[in-house]
């Protein structure tokens, strides 16, 4: 498939599937070239660019997730719940930073709010 369709089925923009592909980040024969030096991108390639979006929302960064590309496909299920339970820890680490945080600028909220109206 061309280009502008891998975008309208996976929502990124061609430039953003371009710059995935110039980090690296693709499998051999995901992306073929043709003869008229079109790209041509595989349903593997659509899978991959589904896995990013995911590995984005999970918090992976690109460095993270292009090192565990490479080795994702040949990982079995049980290493790839491995890795997902880590990345859980790391998600839940950041929760709660944010509930503290959360909850300290809520405090200074009601301090403010007591003296101005209190």
């Amino acid at each position: 498939m061309r280009i502008s369709e891998l975008a309208r089925l996976t929502g990124l923009a061609p430039s953003a599937i371009r710059y995935y592909e110039q980090q690296d980040m693709f499998s051999t024969g995901q992306i073929l070239r043709q003869s008229n030096g079109y790209r041509d991108y595989t349903s593997g390639a659509q899978r991959r660019l589904e896995l990013i979006l995911a590995g984005r929302v999970a918090g992976f960064s690109l460095v993270q997730m292009r090192e565990r590309m490479r080795d994702w496909d040949e990982m079995t299920a049980e290493q790839r719940v491995v890795l997902l339970e880590k990345q859980l820890e790391v998600i839940e680490e950041r929760i709660a930073d944010l509930q503290r945080g959360r909850a300290t600028v809520c405090k200074a909220i009601t301090e403010l709010e007591t003296r101005r109206f209190g």
